[in-house]
């Protein structure tokens, strides 16, 4: 259950931001390309926060916890793209999941050293 509720965490707030940056995207408010970096630096926020929730849910290996709530969010997001939206796999889309697991696993460990300093 701890599970589900860190993966809503980012895919519930990743949507609702990536739909308020799309919508300001097409009133031109903000270019594309800023729109593009603004998605990227959202789901890593976000990530970071479902590492830091589930790294304070747990008992021990705070990194373990961030491996799996990152791989989850990692294959969802992976399932979506190609399922979804058709998209093609290039080395680009590798370094983001990587980066979004490095994200969470960095949450994840400051969330249990921060549970176990109370």
């Amino acid at each position: 259950m701890k599970y589900l509720k860190a993966f809503l965490i980012v895919i519930s707030t990743t949507i609702l931001v990536n739909i308020f940056l799309s919508s300001l995207c097409y009133f031109d408010i903000i270019r594309n390309t800023t729109n593009s970096v603004l998605k990227l630096l959202s789901i890593l926020i976000f990530s970071f926060i479902s590492g830091i929730y589930i790294g304070i849910k747990s008992n021990n290996k705070g990194y373990l916890e961030g491996i799996k709530v990152g791989l989850i969010t990692i294959l969802f997001m992976t399932l979506l793209s190609y399922l979804g939206f058709n998209d093609n796999f290039n080395m680009i889309k590798i370094f983001y999941y990587f980066l979004i697991l490095i994200v969470t696993i960095i949450g994840s460990v400051i969330g249990i050293n921060k549970k176990e300093k109370k």
